[in-house]
Order: structure tokens, then C-alpha cells, then sequence
């Protein structure tokens, strides 16, 4: 009798194991990320973000219910990340998805927060016919706002977008930057890149306090200078407050062209830039050559003839060094019109290269270079046979001063160890293809010690995508499908990973029931 006692009492405590267990697994939560790249896990900057949040962050999502497909993908992304933010906050980041009874009512209330209606076309009853939806969203905290819309082609970067629209609602938390451009390399480099150069800039303050400086005065002295470039010639003054910013352990992300490209009377030409800033580069121990940099590995666009489509040689496809966290994981990373760098022979510096041309390239010497004979140059396999140019290098080591005294009543500043410079041979490489922008501001943050920062804005999912792409056209399958697909595997294992541990307690406690029941028979024979 006390054997059987034993036996219920096991089983009672079985029960109540089990029950214990579904209790506290429905109060878990448990998520795969299925991807090779960990697309759907937060990143140390976004959490640390999160997690410091001293006012609370409303989020009022704005999206009509008759999306078109490649809205309704990025509506799905924006849902499971948002919910990733909520749960990573400590109760500081909560959102809502907007209700309206009708689509015209919702765009008129999406537009009071500045949040404009899309417009596209669809077929209905074999009729083409213009649709109005609006996909967006609205951020409130202590007494700031923020809004935005969202676009095809932001999946992958949705977790960047919604820190930069956390921070803009609690800037004391970015870092310093110092900015530098020459007012009339604006002028004359800028002129038909307007939107991006807009666009730039809007990246750099949702990244960073910004500080402008036109180097006529000693630069406040924040741990990177970001120079976007000179045609100009920098006065003596100029140069000595650049030098000192570098001699007092600060660090420099430049953009600098060599070339220039100007219309004259035979057509496009480039002419070589020449000035005190890069002899102050090779007293440092770097030189941009008087050269731009060819490769057959390059961008394509219409030539002379009609409909010609012909290889732009002086548009290189780089190869980065995979050293590098702020050039990693882009898939083409090209340059208009780049310069050769190279260290100056026995500098006492550290020369690495960052970003280069293929195998297959080769240079055009100047003073005078002409666009055409480029072109032709670069239909030439024989000639595009040297080995590859370097056209973005991180240096570092000692730096000596370019001047032997002060100029002003401040310290004078000799020599730094402790500096590095990062330069880009193209001053407007943040502006011609979206790909520089993001590694210039990687190379600031990279500088400034924030490569989780880098990770965020990084596209992860580039490589990823190609394979994927391929398995669902051999598989037949739509970008929801493939999301339905691992919403449905997730959904899998977080079901496993509650029942399991039931199921296999079931089976321990049938097991030693069996074991019990068996000793019983044998003991009462």
C-alpha cells in the first residue's frame, strides 16, 4: 500500500511539474532569427539606446489597410521590429497602429502629421487605375516630434531608421562631429548634386551634433573632422588650424579629389587640382597622384553614338579590405573619378589600403586628361593589365607638425601618435552613389569607436539576398511567402520549445510508472 502511495504521490508531483511548466512557458517569449546575418536582432547600439531612455517613446503607425505588395513586405518588417524595441526598452518605447474607418480618413489624419500619401497604379476589373495609401509613422517624446515615411527597399535597414528617429527626439545623446567644407568647392563640386548633397547632410545630423568650421579660426576639438573636400587654395591660417587639430590627437575623415571634371570646347575634360593641401597630405606621408585610376571592372552608360552602351573605365567597381568594418557588406562600392593614393617613400607611417581597383586597371597621367580618350582607354583589354590602384587608405602612426611655430597665442602642438586619417580620393563620393554616403559615415563612427553603430547601418542581408533570391524562383516563391515561411518555422519552435519539456516529463513520469507497476508484479509472485 505504501508502494502505491509512492506511485500517486510520484504522479502528483508529475502534474504539477508539468502544469508549473505550461504556466511560466506562456509568459515566455521565444523567438528564432532564422537569418545568416541575425536581421532581426537588435544591435548593442540600438539596445544601449533603448535601454538608457529616460522619456517615454510613442510610436503611432500610419498604414492603409490595401498596401501594395512591396509595402505590405516592409509592413511586416517594420511590426516585428517595432515589437523588438518595445521589448528591449524596459517599458520607455510602446507603439499603435492607427484605425480609421475608411482609407480617405486615415490620409487626412497621416497628413496632420506630416506624414504624406503614396500614389500608385494597379489593375482592378482589368482596368489600370491610380490608388491613394499612406505608410508612415510618428514618434512623440518629451515634448519633441519626428515623422517619416517608408519605402520599398527598407527592410534591411529599418532598425538604422528607427534609432535615427529616436535620436533626432533626444540629440544630447550623438556624438560631437566637426564638419569642414570649402564654400567654393560647394560651388563648383556640388552644383548638379544638390538633392544629394541635402540628403548628405541630413544623414550627418540625424548621426551627430555637428559643428562648422571654415578653418579661419582654431576648430572646436571634437575626436573626428570630417573634410569633404577643397578646389580652393587654403590660406597659410587654414592650414595651421587643420595641422593642429591632427598634431592634438584628433582624427580626420577626408574626401579630397585630384581631378576635376569641367566642359570645354572638345567636351568633357578633367584638369588636375593642385594646391598647399597636398603637400600638407605628403608631409604626413600620404600623396594623391596627378593620375585618375581606370579599370575594366567598372560602371556602364551611353557613349557617343545613339543607344551606345559603353564601359565608363573612370567609374571603378572597388574591392575593400575586409579589415575594415565601414567599408564590409556593400555589395559595389563605386568612385567617379578617382586618384591613385600612395605613401610617400620612407614615411614612418602606418599605410593600409582600404578600397581598390580589380586586376585589371591601370592610370591616365595628366596635367590634361580628356573624357573620350578615357572611354577608349578602357575598350582596350591590353591596356587595363596592371595590378590594382589603391584609392582609399587609413594612415596612421606619428605625425610631425607641417610648421615649426605657433601662428596665434595657443599651444603649439609638434607631433601625435595617436591620430589616424581615413581618405577617400573623390570628394564626392558621399553624393554620387548611396553606398559612399554610408561608408563615410561609417568611417566617422569607426573612428569615434562605434562599430556597433556601423553594424546597424551596414547592409547585413546583401549577399544573403542574392542566394535567396535564387531559391525562390527555383521554389517559385514570393518575398510574403518566404516571410510566412519563417513567421511559420518561428512559430514551430517556439510551440516546441514549450511543449517539449511537457512531452518529455510525460514520458519520464510513463516511464517510471511502467518501472514501478513492474516491480510491484514481481514482488507480489
Amino acid at each position: 500500500m505504501n508502494t502505491r502511495n509512492q506511485i500517486i504521490t510520484s504522479y502528483i508531483i508529475k502534474i504539477l511539474i508539468v502544469v508549473l511548466v505550461v504556466i511560466i512557458s506562456s509568459f515566455l517569449y521565444f523567438r528564432i532569427d532564422l537569418s545568416k546575418s541575425k536581421s532581426y536582432t537588435l544591435g548593442k547600439a540600438t539596445k544601449e539606446t533603448l535601454h538608457s531612455l529616460k522619456d517615454k517613446v510613442i510610436v503611432k503607425v500610419f498604414a492603409s489597410q490595401d498596401l501594395p505588395q512591396e509595402l505590405s513586405t516592409i509592413n511586416r518588417s517594420l511590426k516585428d521590429m517595432l515589437e523588438e524595441f518595445a521589448r528591449n526598452s524596459h517599458n520607455k518605447f510602446s507603439f499603435e497602429y492607427v484605425r480609421a474607418s475608411n482609407n480617405k480618413e486615415l490620409i487626412e489624419q497621416a497628413r496632420d502629421y506630416d506624414i504624406p500619401a503614396y500614389s500608385f497604379t494597379a489593375y482592378e476589373d482589368e482596368k489600370l487605375v491610380t490608388k491613394q495609401v499612406v505608410f508612415g509613422l510618428y514618434l512623440e517624446s518629451a515634448g519633441k516630434s519626428s515623422s517619416m515615411y517608408l519605402r520599398p527597399g527598407m527592410e534591411q535597414m529599418m532598425e538604422y531608421q528607427l534609432l535615427k528617429q529616436i535620436n533626432k527626439l533626444h540629440p544630447d545623446n550623438l556624438p560631437e562631429l566637426t564638419v569642414f567644407m570649402d564654400s567654393l568647392s560647394m560651388v563648383h563640386q556640388y552644383t548638379n548634386y544638390s538633392d544629394a548633397l541635402a540628403t548628405f547632410f541630413l544623414e550627418l545630423m540625424d548621426n551627430y551634433r555637428i559643428t562648422y568650421t571654415d578653418l579661419n579660426t582654431r576648430p572646436k576639438h571634437t575626436p573626428v573632422m570630417l573634410c569633404l573636400g577643397t578646389i580652393d587654395t587654403l590660406s597659410t591660417k587654414q592650414l595651421y588650424y587643420l595641422d593642429q587639430y591632427l598634431m592634438q590627437n584628433g582624427n580626420i575623415v577626408m574626401t579630397q579629389d585630384r581631378a576635376l571634371m569641367f566642359l570645354s570646347e572638345r567636351g568633357s575634360a578633367l584638369a588636375l587640382l593642385d594646391g598647399p593641401i597636398f603637400r600638407l597630405l605628403e608631409h604626413y606621408g600620404i600623396r594623391i597622384e596627378p593620375n585618375i585610376v581606370l579599370d575594366m571592372e567598372c560602371e556602364y552608360g551611353r557613349g557617343s553614338g545613339l543607344g551606345t552602351i559603353v564601359p565608363y573605365p573612370f567609374i571603378p567597381r572597388l574591392r575593400p579590405n575586409p579589415k575594415f568594418p565601414y567599408t564590409a557588406g556593400f555589395p559595389v562600392i563605386t568612385m567617379n573619378i578617382a586618384s591613385e593614393i600612395n605613401p610617400v617613400p620612407n614615411a614612418k607611417i602606418k599605410f593600409e589600403k582600404v578600397l581598390q581597383t580589380s586586376n585589371h586597371s591601370n592610370v591616365l597621367i595628366g596635367p590634361d586628361f580628356r573624357v573620350d580618350i578615357a572611354v577608349q582607354k578602357g575598350l582596350d583589354p591590353g591596356y587595363l593589365s596592371q595590378p590594382p590602384k589603391t584609392v582609399a587608405a587609413e594612415v596612421s602612426g606619428t605625425f610631425h607638425s607641417f610648421f615649426h611655430a605657433a601662428l596665434d597665442d595657443s599651444t603649439f602642438y609638434n607631433s601625435t601618435d595617436k591620430s589616424k586619417i581615413i581618405l577617400f580620393a573623390d570628394s564626392e563620393f558621399p553624393l554620387e552613389f548611396s553606398a559612399g554616403a554610408f561608408i563615410v559615415l561609417n568611417a566617422v563612427d569607426y573612428l569615434l569607436g562605434r562599430n556597433d553603430m556601423i553594424k546597424i547601418r551596414s547592409p547585413r542581408d546583401v549577399y544573403n539576398e542574392l542566394s535567396a533570391e535564387v531559391y525562390m524562383q527555383k521554389h517559385q516563391m514570393q518575398p510574403a511567402e518566404q516571410e510566412k515561411t519563417i513567421s511559420i518555422l518561428n512559430r514551430y519552435f517556439r510551440l516546441t520549445a514549450i511543449f517539449l519539456p511537457v512531452l518529455l516529463l510525460a514520458l519520464f513520469g510513463i516511464i517510471q510508472a511502467s518501472r514501478h507497476a513492474a516491480k510491484i508484479k514481481y514482488e507480489e509472485k
